[in-house]
């Protein structure tokens, strides 16, 4: 394992669900230059971002999951197995 890293796996920042049943998350995987943050609506990848440092990665993962806020996202447990409401 590299000096730069102790932890070289993806890890999810977080999950976000919408009445309707929609889920969408951002996964944050590490670089030896960085970080790329990757979101999914609904279990398929909606785009990428590239980061050079693990500060603006995660600044703006923070950012992208305010913005879900805003429009009627909410967060949703990390082991979500409760069925969808009606």
């Amino acid at each position: 394992m590299s000096d730069w890293l102790a932890y070289e796996a993806q890890t999810v920042m977080w999950r976000m669900r919408r009445p309707d049943g929609m889920s969408c998350h951002a996964v944050i995987e590490p670089r030896a230059d960085g970080a790329v943050i990757t979101w999914y609506l609904n279990g398929h990848v909606l785009g990428y971002r590239v980061f050079d440092n693990w500060t603006a990665a995660l600044s703006w993962s923070d950012r992208l999951q305010a913005q879900n806020w805003t429009i009627g996202w909410r967060l949703a447990p990390e082991y979500d197995d409760a069925p969808d409401e009606d």
